[in-house]
């Protein structure tokens, strides 16, 4: 499996597990897409993963129903790992950055590369 088809099941677990969070609150995605201002059927294609889910949409439906975008991530990737295994490499060099470096100025929270160098 290749790396954009791996994605892809990514994505669909991503919904997946939006979807059951969805259920557990006692939420119904017909509920959630009013909320968001969104149409159920297209909602009901990313939890069923139909099509990609957008950042956005994971964002709007998990406040909604009072649930942490980061779990479902990470249990979506936990599934993923579980279903498929690791990624088969890992690029050599990620930035130039050893594997503990330090963080990218525009990963740290909070602040601009720009403010940054101003206050230097």
């Amino acid at each position: 499996m290749d790396i954009r088809e791996r994605a892809a099941v990514f994505s669909q677990y991503v919904g997946l597990e939006l979807k059951g969070k969805i259920t557990a609150r006692g939420f119904t995605a017909k509920h959630v897409a009013a909320q968001a201002g969104r149409s159920a059927s297209a909602l009901n294609k990313w939890l069923n993963g139909k099509t990609e889910l957008p950042m956005t949409v994971l964002c709007e439906a998990c406040e909604i129903i009072g649930a942490d975008p980061g779990a479902i991530i990470d249990a979506a990737y936990d599934r993923l790992r579980d279903e498929l295994g690791g990624p088969d490499t890992r690029p050599a060099d990620v930035g130039g950055l050893p594997e503990n470096g330090p963080m990218p100025l525009a990963a740290k929270k909070g602040r601009r590369k720009s403010e940054v160098e101003s206050a230097e």
